[in-house]
């Protein structure tokens, strides 16, 4: 037994021994090893998607070198009306793009409508059967996907930087993806090329706007509340918290966003078949913008005026009436010049140079 005792104590000895040699193993190399920096509120990450090729001062893509990977299939879904295809695309590292293109049965060659719809919003939509059943009406493709730091493209950023606070990285970036998705559109051959429109909401209203600017391919623009007129924007959205409002009011912040400031930019759409949907009720841009805006538009656009929400819901929801004006504009050669339409299709007391307005927001086709 006297044994046994004396072996069990130099074998804990041992181990003793093995474990502070290690500590001290470890203890060298943790000096000899610089430490790696905490991280703290300041640490920059870059944004996803910022490319060395992509000149982000250009809203054309004649100073960048974005080249398209070949389309990802993520599946083709067949419904009565229309085939709806799912892809992924990339022509940024770290910045792959979820897009919908939605072709009605039955029509060889479609025009096509490319869909852009702003902070807050995700993806939902181009899978609601509902949506893909009005938007390839009479005969039209639609092709839809998330501007940049939104949805599925928000990711890898601290959560400290959002779609506003990189408002013009935000909007240039998803500028250009509008021109590569209409390229993308030309290299098929079952959509037409040849008619292309564009519709956004928000934000995406006016990525859609300047996108139109700099890609004449682009023949129809529907403006759904663009958002612009930034300085009154950014004082008194809905959007902006509070908090974050002092620093997107300073000159260093607003300066970059002029050139895509709708009011100026608007006036050279003059050659375009161009519309302008401002829901007066809304809050996420302010009045005294949307007037702004209202007052830049060519006098060969048409501006309706929704009052209020049931006026929005009943002449611009319901039946899809609010997509009506823009299909029509690619499947005829018609084209409207400067009117103004109230939400109940009356003349407003203001409309424009004294002009007539057309019953056309009300056609279903």
């Amino acid at each position: 037994m006297p044994n046994s005792k004396h072996r069990f104590f130099l074998i804990a000895l041992w181990f003793l021994a093995v474990c502070l040699v290690t500590i001290g193993s470890l203890a060298t190399t943790a000096q000899l090893v610089p430490s790696s920096p905490a991280p703290n509120g300041n640490l920059e990450l870059p944004l996803p998607g910022h490319d060395a090729g992509e000149n982000l001062n250009d809203l054309s893509l004649r100073s960048s070198s974005l080249h398209a990977q070949a389309p990802i299939s993520g599946g083709v879904e067949e419904a009565p009306e229309y085939t709806r295809e799912f892809y992924q695309m990339q022509w940024r590292a770290g910045d792959p793009i979820e897009v919908y293109v939605i072709r009605p049965k039955s029509v060889a060659r479609p025009p096509v409508v490319l869909y852009l719809y702003g902070y807050p919003v995700d993806d939902g939509r181009f899978r609601n059967p509902l949506f893909c059943k009005l938007v390839t009406r009479g005969g039209v493709a639609a092709i839809g996907f998330m501007p940049a730091l939104i949805g599925q493209r928000y990711h890898n950023v601290p959560m400290r930087k959002w779609f506003v606070s990189e408002l013009h990285d935000s909007i240039v970036e998803t500028v250009h993806d509008v021109q590569m998705v209409v390229s993308y559109t030309a290299s098929r051959t079952d959509l037409d090329s040849s008619r292309v429109g564009i519709f956004g909401q928000g934000a995406g209203a006016t990525i859609a706007g300047l996108a139109a600017t700099v890609d004449s391919r682009i023949q129809a623009v529907d403006l759904l509340d663009p958002w612009g007129d930034w300085a009154e924007w950014m004082a008194r959205s809905s959007l902006v918290p509070d908090r974050e409002r002092a620093d997107f009011l300073k000159p260093e912040y607003l300066a970059p966003l002029v050139p895509l400031d709708p009011v100026h930019w608007l006036p050279t759409l003059a050659g375009h078949s161009l519309k302008m949907d401002d829901a007066l009720y809304e809050t996420a841009t302010p009045l005294a913008a949307k007037s702004r805006m209202e007052a830049a538009l060519p006098a060969s656009a048409l501006l309706v005026h929704y009052r209020t929400k049931t006026d929005f819901d009943k002449d611009a929801l319901a039946d899809g009436k609010l997509i009506a004006w823009i299909q029509e504009q690619l499947l005829t050669d018609r084209r409207v010049e400067g009117s103004q339409i109230s939400a109940s299709g009356a003349a407003s007391t203001d409309e424009r140079n004294g002009q007539k307005p057309s019953s056309i927001f009300h056609e279903a086709p």
